[in-house]
């Protein structure tokens, strides 16, 4: 029911954004996650497909199943170095992502994280990684 909602500013003191959050808006093409957030839960951006850029800021600790499924528009990304896990199929289907930057601190890329990144040229994976499904 977010398919026209195109731009959005969490404001300070969100800590979560919940599962199915922002699911399936479409039109969003623009967010800003503020500082105090430390967790992207499941499905939270699934299918914004207009979504070309995101920073997720540091804070993060988590990055929830299928968290960014179908955000086919977006190019790149960075992971900072609080995320400790990225869950199963976090960015599947994102079509147009070529670059990925994951900063230290991240020890488990889960299942298909990457699965359907067609135009993924670029990654990089710190030395702290125990574990990719």
């Amino acid at each position: 029911g977010c398919s026209s909602l195109s731009s959005i500013t969490i404001p300070e003191g969100v800590t979560i954004i919940c599962d199915d959050a922002f699911h399936g808006c479409s039109s969003l093409s623009s967010i800003t996650i503020p500082e105090g957030v430390t967790s992207i839960r499941d499905d939270a951006f699934h299918g914004c497909s207009s979504l070309s850029s995101i920073t997720i800021p540091e804070g993060v600790t988590s990055i929830g199943y299928r968290a960014f499924k179908g955000c086919s528009s977006l190019s790149s990304i960075t992971i900072p170095k609080g995320v400790t896990s990225i869950r199963n199929h976090a960015f599947e289907g994102c079509s147009s992502l070529s670059s990925i930057t994951i900063l230290e601190g991240v020890m488990s890329i889960c299942d298909g994280v990457f699965s359907g990144c067609s135009s993924l040229s670029s990654i990089t994976i710190p030395e702290g990684v125990t574990s990719i499904g």
